[in-house]
């Protein structure tokens, strides 16, 4: 499934403990060519207040949440960005 995002120019970054995932974002903070960050549901359930922190440093990148696998409930990340970015994606 990574790989075809990668072909979409989307870089994931796999993490399996809440402090890789606030590693990876303040990692991407750092990263001129992130525009935008689309983050684990889950993940941020857990570190919300760590986020909001991070997200005040900066104006990018936008960063997004996206309901996790625990939540279960998808989404159309198409439609998403297209609303987000304000064109049709």
């Amino acid at each position: 499934m990574a790989e075809g995002y990668k072909i979409a120019g989307v870089h994931p970054i796999a993490v399996t403990s809440d402090d890789e995932f606030l590693r990876a974002l303040e990692g991407l903070l750092s990263n001129e060519e992130a525009g935008i960050v689309l983050m684990d549901g889950d993940y941020v359930s857990a570190v919300g207040e760590k986020i909001e922190r991070l997200k005040t440093r900066s104006k990018l990148p936008v960063y997004l949440e996206v309901p996790g696998k625990k939540s279960g409930t998808t989404v159309d990340l198409k439609s998403m960005i297209s609303r987000i970015m304000g064109v049709k994606v």
